[in-house]
């Protein structure tokens, strides 16, 4: 049988060419399965180059498919190296990124060597992968395995290779390390001197960060954003707002991460002056439609209780994400507003987005303001019942507060007892504070035991005992109190003298003094009941 001809061959090399441009231009996953089906049925399935296109839409487009990819990468018999490093860059973006590095040892063992976009696209999946346990890989691993393989490889010389050892190392917060690959670069850039910012930042060093920065013979968005942030995350939000405006002196157009950091340092600081300024910074220039910011800026104006300015700026957003519904949800509850917090509950079901904790706990709060006990333990049960959504212990302690402010105290002590949650002094304390404004000792005395046995070196909660106790003595006469004040200072002067010494005093203690209140009181107030 004779080989094709030159002229046989023409439309097959057309037909090819063809494939490999839609492949290129291809924007969706539906639109790749019919590039991939034609090929099939045109005899060209096992073209490299086709494959190859296919194989980078697949694994590495925003749009692609991580699992299709590799079903590619399978039909391939004899895979070469940029076929491994397209599949390992696919896997180090992925939510799985520790697969990058069982690829490479798949690679290895396959007798294919790893070049310097391999290692590049290891250490960026390195660095992403948090725990090493869970990653149970029989190759590279460590840090310090990898710089090794680096140097064997004969890669060191490829500033994008150590820039990637560099900002490995300073997101496991090693700032040592960081520095021993920074001295060993010949010819280091702006990243790499980023790097080092973001390793001092990372151990918590800030002011050795902010030496670092200091030092940069030039600095470009991400350098500058990684001190704002970094000042911003630690609470120094006066110095984040102040080398942002030194930023902006600069020249330097801040990106979507700096703004965000700056309008969480102006929430911090309760600056609406400043957060104004941004916003306006924002629509301005075009990153209106950025839903992070829009988030952020959701979450300034209602702590700052401008709730005209959030629902401005969450008509606006033509899309919303589970955390905008959040916001909206949290803002209108924690600001008197838990109709709205209902409805919009309710809008977010009918838009198709699926709640979270941080949804339920919300609302939660909203139903414990409205004092709504048996619609919010009916929503209790339908969040893990209906939704699979464990209850954690900021949901627990929400449900503590609801009843706890409804009265419903021996509902709440029952549910602390028996929630599946090792309890803290948190949820206790919540309690305890509710026993206070009921003025109910006999709880009250049940919840100090407990905070003794967690917190027994801890003496705040007999003072909340204490306030407890005053207030069982003045419950049922509060009006005549109030006809007598000077009594009252004077009956209160008696309680403060015996109670100073409950912050140091044990349980039994605590008792006997709270009858020696009830005591003074019924002297002041010798016709009242108590």
């Amino acid at each position: 049988m004779h080989p094709p001809n030159q002229q046989q061959c023409k439309p097959i090399l057309a037909l090819a060419s063809t494939l490999v441009s839609m492949a290129e231009t291809c924007r969706s996953m539906s639109h790749l399965k019919q590039i991939h089906a034609h090929s099939f049925l045109t005899g060209l399935h096992d073209n490299s180059v086709i494959l190859a296109k296919m194989l980078r839409f697949a694994a590495v487009s925003p749009s692609g498919d991580l699992a299709y990819a590799h079903s590619l990468f399978d039909q391939l018999p004899h895979p070469n190296t940029f076929f491994y490093n397209t599949l390992i860059r696919g896997y180090a973006k992925s939510s799985i990124p520790s697969y990058s590095l069982h690829l490479v040892s798949q690679m290895r063992r396959n007798g294919v060597d790893p070049d310097e976009f391999t290692f590049n696209f290891l250490i960026k999946a390195r660095s992403r992968v948090r725990v090493n346990k869970n990653c149970n890989l029989p190759l590279i691993v460590e840090c310090d395995e990898i710089q090794g393989a680096v140097l064997k490889f004969g890669f060191s010389s490829h500033l994008f290779v150590q820039n990637a050892l560099i900002h490995l190392y300073a997101v496991r917060g090693n700032p040592v390390a960081a520095w021993r690959v920074f001295d060993e670069t010949v010819g280091v850039d702006v990243v790499s001197w980023s790097g080092l910012v973001l390793a001092h930042v990372r151990a918590g060093e800030l002011d050795r960060a902010r030496w670092v920065f200091d030092q940069m013979p030039e600095r470009d968005v991400v350098s500058w954003t990684s001190m704002v942030s970094a000042y911003s995350q630690a609470k120094y939000s006066g110095e984040a707002l102040e080398l942002y405006r030194d930023m902006v002196d600069a020249g330097v157009r801040p990106d979507e991460v700096t703004l965000v950091s700056v309008i969480s340092a102006c929430t911090n600081l309760g600056d609406l002056q400043m957060g104004f300024s941004v916003h306006s910074y924002i629509d301005e220039n075009g990153f209106g439609w950025m839903v992070s910011l829009c988030n952020a800026l959701i979450d300034m104006y209602a702590k700052c209780g401008c709730m005209d300015r959030v629902w401005q700026v969450f008509s606006k957003m033509r899309k919303k994400s589970l955390v905008t519904w959040n916001s909206m949800i949290s803002a209108c509850a924690n600001n008197g507003d838990p109709e709205d917090s209902f409805e919009l509950f309710n809008c977010m079901m009918n838009s198709g987005v699926a709640p979270d904790g941080l949804t339920f706990l919300a609302i939660l709060t909203a139903y414990a303001h409205m004092g709504l006990v048996y619609e919010g333990c009916r929503l209790f049960e339908s969040m893990q019942r209906d939704y699979g959504i464990e209850a954690s212990i900021e949901h627990y302690g929400c449900m503590i507060n609801m009843l706890g402010q409804a009265g419903w105290l021996e509902q709440a002590y029952e549910l602390i007892s028996n929630m599946p949650l090792p309890s803290n002094d948190a949820v206790w304390g919540v309690l305890l504070a509710a026993c206070r404004k009921y003025g109910d000792t006999y709880m009250g005395e049940r919840v100090v035991k407990k905070l003794i046995e967690l917190k027994p070196d801890e003496g705040w909660y007999y003072t909340i005992l204490r306030d407890i106790y005053v207030a069982a003595a003045l419950v049922r006469q509060r009006g005549a109190v109030s006809r007598k004040h000077h009594d009252k200072v004077r009956w209160l002067g008696l309680g403060g003298f015996y109670l100073d010494f409950l912050k140091e005093a044990k349980i039994i203690e605590a008792l006997a003094i709270g009858e020696a209140v009830m005591f003074g009181a019924k002297q002041s107030y010798p016709n009242d009941e108590l």
